[in-house]
């Protein structure tokens, strides 16, 4: 889902954003001394991985056709390339080399063998592309059969190439082999080949990256869908793209039973190409193990220690780093870390955010499903699960605040001086009252005089500004006021015609037709409009227009029977 923006009205959130600016932002950095083409060209590189001409930017002359040139890279199709790297290296994603072969490994799990690879190469004899078990090549063993038994086969990465095959691999990997991993033999020839590099090739490998990949992806996702950047952490919420779900279809290659995978998420899949390689967001329900990024196994299986994963957490979604100074004498045994001198300042929170992990094994026991889980707590919350950490950090100002900081950080190429603490509130502010929109985050920092600053300072930050404070709830909640009454039949009544259609008490959905139906379903709706999933034909969430104003009257109508 893309945001609508017009330019020629201003929303609240754009007045917001100009008084901030006025504000809080450097008044030495203005728009009238600033060098808005190279500003541009800056932007254009970092936003859509493309460097302009000098003439691309030729008639940009105001500060308007700049702010809407920006707009124009965030709707860019090359801006979803940009965000899934951002987002691999803010969570590290990207399993250690040692780790790409690890789901060949029979020490994972105990089960020997659990991909059927195929190795296929072009006969010299008659030009054919023959495939034939892997364990058979490199056993040096003859073929499981004639070449006289074998048939054609047409295969799944690359339609209209014909494969032959023993009936072996056909009974086994399915009439187009998509149920087996393929390998091709001469690396060169695959590379520059009609089927692809080699790295597509083997779906095996494919595999591998997308799930190292997938805490990235579910980022990913959220932010181009212009959802709130707090659905990453949302319990029950995943991304695959077409390897992920190729490999969640190979029930026979691995135990995929034991990776807690819902009957609807499996339903899902089945759609997908394993040639599709953008995420897509699915939803399958809140469960307790799950954590969005968290439970992700490019999130469990990089960081394999609950200590590791909770570490990890800290200094990535809050910005913090455990740290401690060393007794002088450090003991042998220091027993329970949690009270031992010199550990206790990093595992007194360290441990109980850890344990909020339990759920899951660590190292290679992730596989065999569920532990047993102790009552924990962290910032002066308590749960058991990873669904409760994961509520906990999404309802923490200091999410917000380190969301701001990463962007702040890639996209002006430093941290935040000491002195710009105001900034960073503001920033805050701003991305808490745009319902966590990462895209309008990333507007903001782009349209910063000190992002549009002639000349570029030293990235070597010698006061960087202090850790976000935990345990604030979020602010940004500087909505219009509802001073003014409302009432329900001249105020709403005649706007919601545009729920009735569907809401009319003639199918499953909730009737929306009287002041008692809307008294008992307005906070869903407003929370569905603010998002932009309700009414039908947003495109994404509503920061003007007739929807806007009916969301606020709504709002303002319940505000006000509350008081």
């Amino acid at each position: 889902m893309m945001p609508h923006h017009d330019h020629n009205i201003l929303s609240w959130q754009s007045l917001f954003l100009i008084t901030f600016l006025l504000l809080f932002f450097p008044t030495t950095a203005s728009y009238s001394d600033t060098n808005l083409n190279q500003s541009l060209k800056r932007a254009q590189y970092l936003l859509n991985a493309s460097v302009p001409t000098d003439q691309d930017f030729s008639e940009t002359t105001d500060q308007n056709t700049y702010q809407q040139k920006i707009r124009n890279f965030l709707n860019h199709d090359n801006f979803y390339n940009i965000v899934l790297r951002y987002h691999e290296t803010l969570f590290g994603t990207g399993l250690p080399i040692e780790y790409m072969d690890e789901l060949l490994k029979d020490d994972i799990d105990h089960k020997v063998n659990k991909f059927a690879q195929i190795l296929c190469e072009t006969s010299e004899e008659d030009q054919r592309l023959h495939c034939s078990w892997a364990s058979e090549r490199e056993q040096s063993k003859v073929s499981s059969c004639p070449k006289a038994w074998e048939e054609p086969v047409s295969v799944f990465w690359y339609p209209g190439i014909v494969a032959w095959v023993c009936p072996s691999l056909v009974h086994s990997c399915g009439n187009d082999l998509s149920r087996c991993f393929i390998e091709y033999k001469d690396e060169d020839i695959a590379a520059n080949s009609e089927l692809g590099t080699t790295e597509a090739f083997d779906s095996r490998y494919s595999v591998i990256k997308s799930l190292s990949k997938q805490s990235a992806g579910i980022a990913t996702a959220v932010t181009i869908a212009n959802y709130p950047y707090t659905k990453i952490l949302e319990p029950g919420l995943t991304a695959v793209d077409g390897a992920i779900a190729h490999f969640y279809r190979q029930k026979h290659h691995f135990k995929l039973d034991q990776l807690n995978l819902s009957d609807e998420l499996l339903r899902l899949v089945e759609g997908i190409s394993l040639t599709d390689t953008r995420f897509h967001l699915i939803y399958t329900g809140q469960t307790y193990e799950h954590g969005g990024i968290l439970s992700t196994f490019g999130w469990l299986r990089r960081y394999e220690k609950n200590r590791s994963r909770a570490n990890q957490l800290y200094e990535r979604l809050l910005c913090r780093k455990f740290t401690a100074e060393l007794p002088k004498i450090f003991p042998q045994d220091p027993g329970n870390l949690r009270e031992a001198p010199g550990c206790s300042g990093c595992h007194a929170t360290l441990d109980p955010l850890a344990d909020f992990f339990l759920a899951w094994g660590e190292g290679g026991e992730l596989y065999q499903g569920q532990r047993n889980t102790v009552q924990t707590s962290f910032s002066g919350h308590s749960g058991r699960y990873l669904a409760d950490i994961a509520n906990i950090i999404r309802q923490d100002n200091a999410f917000a605040t380190c969301t701001v900081e990463h962007v702040w950080e890639w996209l002006i190429g430093r941290v935040f001086h000491s002195s710009e603490s105001k900034i960073r509130a503001a920033l805050t502010n701003y991305f808490i009252t745009t319902n966590y929109s990462f895209r309008e985050l990333v507007y903001a920092i782009a349209t910063h005089p000190t992002f549009m600053e002639t000349s570029r300072g030293n990235s070597l930050v010698d006061d960087p500004l202090s850790e976000p404070p935990l345990g604030e709830l979020p602010g940004g909640n500087d909505l219009p006021s509802c001073d003014s009454p409302i009432d329900f039949a001249t105020d709403i009544q005649p706007l919601t015609t545009a729920c009735t259609s569907c809401h009319s008490g003639n199918n499953t959905l909730s009737p929306l037709l009287t002041e008692a139906d809307w008294d008992a379903a307005a906070s869903a709706a407003i929370s569905m409009m603010t998002s932009g999933e309700m009414p039908p034909g947003q495109t994404g969430p509503p920061r003007i227009g007739p929807n806007y104003e009916f969301k606020e009257k709504v709002r303002c109508w319940v505000e006000r029977n509350k008081q």
